[in-house]
């Protein structure tokens, strides 16, 4: 199968699934290409280990601007280059568009072509700052593509009230790698620090995300300033953006327990090397840093939106604490202190056994595979023509 990947820019933990599901197609025999943004703005760019990885297994990157910024005259420049890049009749056999721009793109350039397209369009997370103009006009682009998939049931149902059509919205889960990556060089002091603050009887917890009001990094700054002195943590932060007010706010409080590493290739290892992993997020799509901790046994706490709590049940796979209450996730901090290890293993056993169920790539791979058969075989019965029986 011919298959298309339009998306704004390969970052995060979206830009990680996109490039596993591609990885994942090609290893299968498909040819996948994968188009993005070439020019960086505030805060959006192309990790360069993403875009390795994905040379490196031969799948095909075309960069080209802009699948991100509204601007009709550089999205119908992505359109030229995917003319110029498909040949009549080597189109796609499916687009795959990972936000709405691009999937406005990509029925522009369907419209173009002899053979029909079908688009499905993942919507990875209902961004923040959009304005009431973008948000209609983002629905509108979901009610005209043949299937919107979502990760989790709650972004279903986000969409249905936003008014996504429900018949077209389907849920797929993330799928993680079972083997994490090896920890880079720049990661070797803070792992050496964790190590001594477990050694020396601290709680080692560790919070992974982009820095910014939606992670909500500093209420656990503010936690951790609740504590009893008596409960000794050790915290790690580690994400990519503007770590300013994170960096003051630890100031201000004077913790001397507090390290901001910024971003990390391996990530996932230095959560991998905490006692607790911590997502004091106000919202969220599907974090793989949880799934990964699901996979990699390490302990979670959670604020208790709808998108963390479908994925983490309070004391059987994790623990969740009210959102925005730095008293409350004070108290989570307290109680993990203050569980045995037979409490923590059962629940760290729980919650890899949840990940298995639920959330590997194979599991994702397939149910991505599953929609593109359906929507091609809708496209190509609605083409085909009604022949009346013979008087």
């Amino acid at each position: 199968m011919r298959i298309l990947h339009l998306t704004t820019f390969l970052q995060g933990g979206a830009g990680r699934v996109i490039v596993d599901l591609a990885l994942q197609q090609q290893a299968g025999g498909d040819d996948v290409t994968v188009v993005t943004s070439e020019s960086e703005t505030a805060g959006y760019g192309n990790y360069p280990a993403y875009l390795s990885e994905l040379a490196q297994a031969g799948v095909r990157i075309e960069r080209v601007d802009s699948l991100f910024h509204r601007d009709y005259a550089q999205n119908l420049a992505v359109v030229r280059r995917l003319n110029e890049t498909f040949a009549p009749g080597r189109e796609p056999d499916v687009a795959h568009a990972h936000a709405a721009i691009p999937s406005l793109i990509g029925r522009l350039f369907a419209g173009g072509r002899s053979s029909p397209i079908p688009i499905v369009q993942t919507m990875h997370g209902w961004g923040v700052a959009k304005t009431r103009a973008q948000a209609v006009v983002d629905v509108e682009l979901m009610n005209l593509v043949d299937a919107v998939v979502v990760p989790s049931s709650h972004s279903a149902q986000l969409l249905a009230s936003l008014g996504v059509d429900r018949g077209r919205v389907a849920v797929v889960p993330y799928g993680t790698r079972t083997t994490r990556p090896a920890a880079d060089a720049d990661d070797v002091e803070t792992l050496e620090r964790m190590a001594r603050a477990r050694r020396d009887g601290e709680l080692v917890v560790a919070c992974i995300g982009t820095f910014g009001g939606r992670k909500n990094q500093t209420l656990l700054v503010d936690a951790l300033a609740r504590l009893d002195p008596a409960t000794a943590v050790f915290c790690v932060f580690v994400g990519d953006g503007d770590a300013r007010t994170l960096r003051r706010r630890i100031r201000a409080a004077g913790l001397l327990s507090a390290r901001i590493h910024g971003y990390s290739r391996s990530a996932r290892a230095i959560a991998a090397a905490a006692d607790l992993v911590v997502l004091p997020s106000k919202s969220e799509g599907q974090p793989l840093t949880l799934l990964e901790a699901f996979r990699d046994g390490t302990l979670v706490a959670v604020s208790d939106i709808p998108e963390l709590t479908e994925l983490v049940e309070d004391g059987v796979t994790g623990l969740t604490f009210r959102a925005d209450d730095a008293v409350a996730l004070a108290a989570a901090l307290t109680r993990v202190r203050a569980m045995t290890g037979a409490a923590r293993e059962a629940i760290r056993i729980r919650a890899r056994r949840r990940h298995a169920e639920r959330f590997t790539l194979d599991a994702m791979t397939r149910g991505y595979r599953q929609i593109y058969d359906a929507v091609r075989h809708r496209r190509a019965a609605s083409r085909r023509p009604n022949v009346s029986p013979a008087a």
